[in-house]
């Protein structure tokens, strides 16, 4: 009876972790499948949510599904190379 407690013990604690490391990468995979330009960032701060004491992954969630108006990725990327529109 003692092992399948043990067991019990373990399977659960695997299930938990199991959880937490899906839970940390949803922001990032959220921002990345809707071609966010900061997905990346967003990626960052689901991670981080789980080494701060404070409630960034509420926050990263948000910023996952929001996306800046009248920015689009080429006139982002004409931004960072100083093109001229």
């Amino acid at each position: 009876m003692k092992y399948f407690a043990f067991f019990i013990l373990l399977v659960l604690l695997a299930t938990a972790l199991a959880a937490i490391f899906l839970l940390a990468r949803l922001p990032g995979q959220i921002a990345r499948g809707r071609a966010h330009l900061q997905a990346e960032a967003v990626a960052v701060a689901g991670w981080c949510s789980l080494l701060l004491p404070i409630p960034l992954w509420p926050l990263a969630m948000i910023w996952a599904y929001y996306s800046p108006t009248g920015m689009t990725r080429a006139k982002a990327t004409d931004e960072r190379i100083g093109a001229s529109p």
